[in-house]
């Protein structure tokens, strides 16, 4: 074995070992490594992607529109009140699914018993009830009828009488 005083002298020391045994054929291979290495196409590492790391949670979005993570409400649009939901957290960031469309995102805030409401996702609420209301008013009937209590007419000179008797 050889000696080496540094990283650096061992490289150039084995550099003149590396070039000649890459010029050879490969035993395994029988290809010849420098001939080889020139057929690479790498990619650049800047092309690639990098990779997020993702969590999912279920929730189930509240009657009132509002989904609930780390003790915070957070709205979502009104139409989606009651379904099932998934929570995409990255980062800071919580986008809110239901089946494979995304239907809000928002930040995920610091504390809890915060609600964080976004004014456009209960745009349109206050009409779509009145209308419901007022169809729901139209469509309506009594399911029973209760008919007065029946009372017997008299003319007034009959208490008249009475006043007159007790007055007496």
């Amino acid at each position: 074995g050889g000696t080496f005083s540094s990283l650096g002298d061992m490289n150039r020391q084995v550099l003149p070992w590396c070039n000649r045994v890459n010029a050879t054929s490969h035993g395994t291979t029988n290809a010849i490594p420098f001939e080889r290495l020139r057929q690479e196409h790498l990619k650049s590492i800047a092309a690639i992607l990098p990779y997020r790391l993702r969590r999912e949670e279920r929730r189930k979005i509240s009657r009132e529109a509002y989904i609930s993570y780390l003790g915070n409400r957070y709205s979502v649009p009104h139409r989606y009140a009651g379904r099932d939901a998934v929570l995409e957290l990255h980062d800071d960031q919580m986008a809110v699914r239901v089946g494979t469309e995304v239907i809000c995102s928002h930040t995920v805030v610091p504390g809890h018993a915060r609600v964080i409401r976004e004014k456009e996702h209960f745009a349109g609420l206050l009409a779509e009830a009145m209308r419901c209301n007022s169809r729901c008013r139209k469509v309506t009937r009594p399911l029973f009828t209760v008919a007065p209590p029946q009372v017997e007419h008299r003319p007034l000179s009959v208490y008249d009488t009475f006043i007159d008797e007790v007055g007496s």
